[in-house]
């Protein structure tokens, strides 16, 4: 009984000092996870991650055990809806589920995870935070097509947002977030898309715009186009041709088969890898961040946009980069 309870003293003691270890290194992973998270990591950041995380064994469970946590409110947040009481409560609400971890451990890394809005974050990678107050709007990975009062069609892309607004003189969509394919209809009121860059205007056609983070980009796929940047000189878009445009100024390009999206495929010529990753993000939960030497690589091809796991493979088969899955939660692509 006696070797018993030296060995059972043993064991709690060797316990205690491995949560004594593991605490500060799982908050430390929760800092990865923030900053690698966060849109601020520079590429010196990165470097200093991986270097954290193969320097011990440690480092690697810390890793493993947040991102773990992280996947199991992950599923249940595919069944979150807009009359809950908040994404970022559903987010909390799972994250505070028994698990394997200490209760008390698991409360306060749910409490870092929400101080620094990361449970906002997993919300919005599934259901997009900016679509929640907009008449229209799809999820990550999904498309819709919505038939509109004059009988446009119009789709929208995966993690996309939009309101309408038709009057006596014109058909506005006020394009919040994300990407739309419309066919519109004959009508003495022109049609317009306005982005936060400026406005592309036209009357029965058929037409794409997708915005980005500092520009949109305009296809006429039917009929002619006009694009009007915020406070730059207007550019006509003649049939099947594309354009991209931010406030100041309006530039053609070479893509109209950007509008693929639609039966989803990814087809790009000469297009910047940041752009291809971009459009990827709207079809995957977990983030995928790429480094400012591979984002200003030229891609060619056709791709699906259903699979970006199997395209980034795709990717690195044809361009000098190494893609690096560290979980489901985070994909970052950089030059081989």
């Amino acid at each position: 009984m006696k070797a018993t309870r030296t060995n059972a003293a043993q064991t709690n003691a060797a316990q205690t000092n491995t949560a004594q270890l593991n605490e500060p290194l799982t908050e430390r992973a929760v800092d990865w996870i923030v900053l690698l998270t966060s849109g601020q990591a520079s590429e010196r950041d990165r470097l200093r991650f991986e270097h954290w995380l193969g320097s011990h064994p440690d480092h690697a469970r810390a890793w493993a055990e947040v991102d773990g946590l992280m996947q199991q409110p992950l599923s249940r947040l595919r069944g979150a809806s807009s009359d809950a009481p908040g994404p970022a409560r559903a987010a909390r609400a799972a994250l505070l589920q028994p698990s394997g971890l200490d209760r008390r451990r698991l409360l306060k890394l749910a409490m870092l995870l929400s101080g620094v809005g990361i449970g906002a974050l997993v919300t919005d990678r599934y259901v997009p935070l900016a679509g929640l107050s907009s008449a229209y709007s799809t999820h990550t990975g999904e498309r819709h097509t919505y038939t509109l009062e004059d009988g446009t069609l119009l789709t929208l892309n995966a993690r996309s947002a939009a309101d309408v607004r038709f009057d006596d003189r014109q058909r506005t969509i006020l394009l919040r977030q994300g990407g739309l394919y419309a066919e519109t209809r004959a009508d003495s009121r022109p049609f317009v898309v306005r982005t936060r860059f400026g406005d592309v205007t036209t009357d029965a056609s058929r037409l794409s715009v997708d915005q980005f983070n500092a520009y949109a980009v305009a296809c006429a796929i039917e009929n002619s186009l006009n694009l009007q940047p915020e406070h730059g000189q207007g550019l006509a878009l003649p049939q099947n041709g594309s354009a991209a445009f931010d406030r100041e100024h309006a530039w053609t390009r070479g893509d109209a088969a950007l509008a693929s999206w639609r039966t989803g495929i990814l087809s790009v010529r000469d297009t910047r890898l940041d752009e291809v990753v971009e459009r990827l993000r709207a079809y995957q939960p977990g983030l995928i961040r790429v480094s400012p030497q591979a984002a200003a690589l030229r891609v060619f091809g056709v791709f699906p946009l259903d699979d970006p796991g199997r395209t980034l493979i795709a990717l690195s088969e044809t361009l000098p980069i190494r893609v690096r899955r560290y979980s489901p939660w985070l994909t970052i692509v950089d030059m081989a």
